[in-house]
């Protein structure tokens, strides 16, 4: 029978005490969610710890934010972009392709700890979401209606869940931070639209995978209306819909929130790495 101290090494337990005393960064994955222009991407590019990976899957051009960046930032900065081609949007054989090079990107930077401590950003999630469903649950859809079969409800998501969950989770494990955004829809009810009301388009599994959400909105400054159109600049905030590490501080608001400030909440000190913040 194997001792102790075997089975430690053979299947990588890590003691408790080793793993503070590293002084390493507590990493945690965050979905930064919001209308357009609430600073989704700018929150993650500007304001995360380098070395970044930016993908941008599908959402607007991200290189405007790296005249804004330092020197030094942009140095250790690399974005990936995949869109579709043509005016009609994602095609399926698009899609796949844009999830296997995802997954090839993540594959080459994560692995064996390269990006520890850095950040790894895919902008937007919902963008990726509409993908994976056009990929794995579309076909699926009309399967069942070539065949004249009836809906059966979540279980044509189950793959696409899968692929999510999968993908999220093994980023996670890396050692690095990850970001992803997401866009958010406006909400229905049986008379319309409901005035003020939004949700983010994002895959379900999403809320539960992520250890911090983070809604960013923008205000005016002078009257602190959201939809106030007086060119008189903005105020930007950001409110905790989850926060894993401590539930009391759900429903806190930050103004003009870094990633910095959600760090020193989530690891109750300060980020050990200041080098990689500016």
């Amino acid at each position: 029978m194997p001792t102790v101290e075997e089975v430690q090494e053979k299947y990588g337990a890590i003691k408790a005490v080793d793993i503070v005393a590293n002084g390493d960064p507590i990493t945690f994955a965050t979905s930064v969610e919001g209308l357009e222009g609430t600073g989704k991407t700018y929150f993650g590019l500007l304001t995360c710890p380098t070395p970044i990976v930016h993908v941008n899957f599908g959402d607007r051009d991200a290189t405007p934010l790296l005249y804004d960046m330092s020197a030094e930032r942009r140095e250790r900065t690399v974005l990936y972009a995949f869109h579709a081609k043509g005016s009609g949007g994602w095609t399926r054989p698009e899609g796949k392709d844009a999830l296997h090079a995802l997954a090839e990107v993540a594959q080459e930077h994560l692995s064996d700890g390269k990006l520890a401590g850095g950040t790894f950003i895919i902008d937007s999630g919902s963008t990726f979401w509409d993908v994976v469903q056009e990929v794995y649950v579309a076909p699926e859809q009309e399967k069942r209606e070539r065949e004249g079969g009836k809906k059966r409800g979540g279980l044509e998501y189950g793959q696409a869940n899968l692929i999510v969950s999968g993908v999220l989770n093994w980023i996670k494990n890396q050692g690095a931070f990850l970001i992803i955004t997401h866009t958010k829809a406006q909400e229905w009810d049986a008379q319309g639209p409901i005035p003020g009301k939004y949700r983010a388009k994002q895959n379900n599994k999403v809320p539960y995978i992520v250890e911090v959400r983070l809604d960013l909105t923008k205000e005016c400054s002078t009257c602190s209306a959201p939809d106030c159109r007086a060119h008189v600049g903005r105020k930007h905030f950001g409110q905790f819909l989850k926060f894993g590490r401590d539930t009391a501080l759900e429903g806190m608001k930050l103004e003009s929130p870094t990633f910095e400030m959600v760090y020193s909440f989530y690891a109750r000190g300060k980020f050990p790495n200041e080098e990689a913040l500016r």
